[in-house]
């Protein structure tokens, strides 16, 4: 009997919390895209809640803290370790040493507390250093001006700093902040490629995040594609990576041994100035430059000759204007497209034979199948992409909100574009779900051989109908080796020109089961004609690392009061920032606004809540 008691007192109390939890204000959401590997870049958003943290610490201490001052706190919060070494160097008076310590402290327990005010305290908790967990809690949850116990929290403080505990405390209270500061992170596409340290990105969220998500970007599925047996996307993916002087990622981060691969491509081309790397790289030799250009040579002739085999064997992917190499002349000086000869620029086209121009050699047979076993096999790739995998989509619905990388498909008019396979008809809706079903699939039952997977997984990284990627064609063959502007042109899909329309919107909206209350938010490059923000603030698109003079791109943040649209300083490196004590937002711009501030209870999660609520009151027969 005192049993039954005591779980029905357990269940009340849960009903208690759940409810209360109810009414709490929304938690911040942000907005990511086109990280690309740029670990620092990235630490530099996420740290900052996207300039969230900034703003906090300028409400709370604006009037007590000079603007210089507040700058010297907000870079503190994020970069904790550098800031305590600098000072630790400068400040070399013990009471003076002491006494920023505890000043220190003590505004940071302000700032904490001022963002855990909209969790409840399990959440809270999660985000604090274990070895200092209840220290912090009971500072940021007392009032540290009631009379009775000042002189309690001000010894805790000093003690703190006395044991020479007062680095580690400050380094734990601003990760917490970090933390906090916002609730759920999404990153809307591309998180590979280009940059070097795309596997610490992914390590960082695993291990030091609660609430985040992936909808897939076009360079992800290289990566998970090369993971499912993909040999063409495998190609694509060292190219870039040798284009970007970026292979060591591969060998340092994912054990892949490129030995066969710098062994052939030495051997077999010499360096052109259409293959130069895309970055400059100090320290770098030139012989390693010289290797990354062939080593990319090498892949893309490989890739041009497997893209002809996948293009016939897959009509319906629609993708006969990329069968290039059979339209080269026999000398291999030229080029005829469209009925229009364009002379071959650095030509590099010593293995293909005219007479079966998409043949495979013998040598780069045997590179291929060395390199995509070592993939396929690879612990470390296989833990990063199913990572992915598991907290990722094409698309995602939250919170009212249509979230994906790219575009959804549409002919000129708007019509969600048809696209017929395995004898059924998907658009829309169904042609992200198919899509997301295949990748699945592919990456269960993953094979080196040419299957209908592996196709379509590298049909969603460069085909017209791939909502990852949004334009008509990849234009790679023509970059490298077509000097004219004209046909190396990318045609948008005419989703980006139709979605300066709300009506445009609204479709969308309704095609995904969602409202037009709702916005649709898309991480994607745009042209320099199309805003961020359109279709009377419905459609928005951010860009992380859409570099471009002063800016350094664009993120989102939507919080209890609305969504702010956040143009992000141009990023030049870490140890820039602290110099300069920079802070990551350049503008901000209101997409949507509201007096009434959203609660918990008019969120997804607060759907969740209710239910449980439900389930628990029917256990009572309330």
């Amino acid at each position: 009997m005192e049993n039954e008691l005591t779980n029905i007192n357990e269940i009340k109390t849960k009903i208690v919390n759940l409810s209360a939890t109810l009414s709490l204000p929304k938690g911040t959401e942000a907005f990511i895209s086109d990280i690309h590997g740029n670990n620092d870049n990235y630490l530099n958003i996420i740290r900052s809640g996207a300039g969230n943290i900034s703003r906090k610490v300028e409400e709370l201490f604006n009037g007590r803290l000079t603007t210089l001052n507040q700058k010297k706190l907000v870079c503190l919060i994020y970069y904790p370790e550098e800031i305590l070494n600098k000072n630790n160097q400068e400040i070399t008076d013990q009471d003076e040493f002491e006494q920023w310590h505890m000043d220190t402290i003590n505004s940071l327990i302000e700032v904490l507390r001022y963002v855990s005010n909209k969790y409840p305290k399990d959440i809270v908790e999660k985000a604090l250093d274990t070895k200092f967990r209840d220290v912090i809690g009971e500072l940021s949850s007392a009032d540290l001006k009631a009379e009775d116990k000042q002189a309690y929290y001000r010894e805790m403080i000093k003690s703190i700093v006395k044991l020479k505990m007062g680095d580690s405390f400050i380094i734990a209270i601003c990760h917490a902040i970090q933390k906090l500061a916002i609730e759920r992170i999404h990153i809307l596409g591309d998180v590979y490629d280009r940059g070097s340290q795309p596997d610490k990105i992914i390590q960082h969220l695993n291990e030091s995040w609660q609430n985040f998500d992936f909808e897939w970007g076009n360079h992800d599925i290289l990566w998970m594609g090369s993971l499912a047996g993909s040999k063409l996307c495998m190609l694509n993916l060292i190219r870039i990576s040798a284009r970007y002087h970026n292979l060591d990622l591969l060998k340092e981060a994912y054990d892949i041994d490129l030995t066969s691969m710098m062994k052939f491509a030495s051997h077999s081309y010499v360096p052109l100035s259409n293959f130069e790397s895309k970055v400059n790289i100090a320290g770098s030799t030139n012989e390693a430059q010289n290797l990354d250009n062939c080593i990319q040579q090498a892949a893309a002739i490989m890739q041009f000759k497997l893209e002809g085999q996948a293009i016939k064997r897959r009509p319906e992917f629609e993708m006969d204007d990329r069968l290039m190499l059979d339209k080269l002349s026999l000398d291999k000086k030229t080029i005829t497209i469209d009925n229009k000869t364009y002379p071959i620029k650095n030509g590099c086209f010593q293995s293909i034979n005219p007479a079966n121009p998409y043949q495979i050699t013998h040598s780069e047979q045997t590179v291929i199948i060395d390199l995509i076993n070592q993939f396929t096999h690879s612990n470390k790739l296989n833990e990063h992409m199913w990572f992915m995998l598991d907290n990722g989509s094409m698309y995602l619905k939250h919170n009212g909100n249509l979230l994906f990388h790219g575009c959804i498909p549409v002919d000129s008019k708007g019509n969600f574009s048809k696209w017929q396979m395995d004898g059924r008809e998907y658009s829309g809706k169904s042609l992200c779900d198919y899509f997301e079903y295949i990748l699945k699939d592919g990456l269960r039952h993953p094979t080196t051989g040419d299957c209908f997977n592996s196709d379509l997984i590298w049909y969603l990284w460069s085909g017209k109908n791939s909502p990852l990627f949004g334009k008509d064609k990849m234009a790679t063959f023509e970059r490298y080796f077509i000097d004219d502007s004209k046909v190396q042109q990318e045609q948008m899909n005419p989703f980006f020109e139709l979605s300066k329309e709300e009506w445009f919107a609204d479709k969308v909206l309704k095609e995904f089961g969602l409202n037009s209350r709702g916005h649709v938010i898309n991480g994607h490059t745009l042209d320099a004609d199309i805003l961020p923000i359109r279709a009377n603030k419905k459609m928005v698109t951010v860009n992380g690392l859409a570099e471009n003079n002063d800016i350094g791109g664009y993120t989102l943040l939507f919080d209890s009061y609305g969504m702010w649209l956040v143009t992000l300083k141009s990023f030049i490196s870490r140890q820039k920032v602290i110099e300069n004590m920079s802070d990551v937002v350049l503008d901000k711009q209101i997409v949507e606004h509201s007096s009434e501030r959203k609660t918990v209870s008019d969120t997804d999660y607060g759907k969740k809540i209710k239910k449980q609520i439900d389930k628990l009151s029917a256990q009572l027969n309330l």
